[in-house]
């Protein structure tokens, strides 16, 4: 019997280290798997500019709604109009300086607008979205109204154009 111990403790210890090989063959694969998964995903963002579907005239529509909807939810308040500069074409940004000049104080029950791009198209240097206005204020039904807009290749960016 006091052999048959020694043999017992040597059987679960090899048990136990093949237990262990095996597990850590397990995560090793498993690790090397989320390794190339994270350097394919990135590979691609790199590739596409990171930007998934979003293209180079929805960026800018994009961003060009919610800087003008701030702009009215603050009456002005908190946009510059030269932060407009790198998303509207030259021939728009005095509108743009005019009508961001004013900065008026806030007032109870000013209405709140809620801007939202859709349908952007291109064709060439030229192109055109949609803008959804939702308009929201206390005691008034709510408003919508859909906005078409003109994109523009200008020095080689696109550009917000027709307003």
């Amino acid at each position: 019997m006091i052999q048959k111990r020694p043999r017992a403790a040597k059987m679960t210890q090899l048990g136990r280290t093949e237990e262990t090989k095996r597990r850590n063959g397990v995560i090793l694969v498993a690790g090397a798997t989320v390794l190339v998964a994270g350097v394919t995903v990135g590979g691609i963002l790199l590739l596409t500019g990171g930007s998934g579907s979003d293209d180079e005239p929805t960026t800018v529509a994009r961003e060009f709604a919610a800087l003008y909807q701030r702009g009215l939810n603050s009456s002005g308040r908190d946009v510059e109009a030269d932060e407009f500069e790198p998303l509207v074409c030259t021939e728009n940004m005095q509108n743009l300086r005019d009508a961001f000049s004013e900065k008026q104080n806030p007032v109870p029950g000013m209405p709140q607008f809620t801007l939202t791009v859709k349908d952007v198209k291109t064709d060439g240097d030229r192109g055109t979205f949609t803008m959804g206005t939702h308009v929201t204020s206390p005691g008034v039904p709510d408003e919508n109204a859909d906005e078409q807009f003109t994109l523009v290749v200008q020095d080689g960016d696109w550009r917000v154009c027709g307003l």
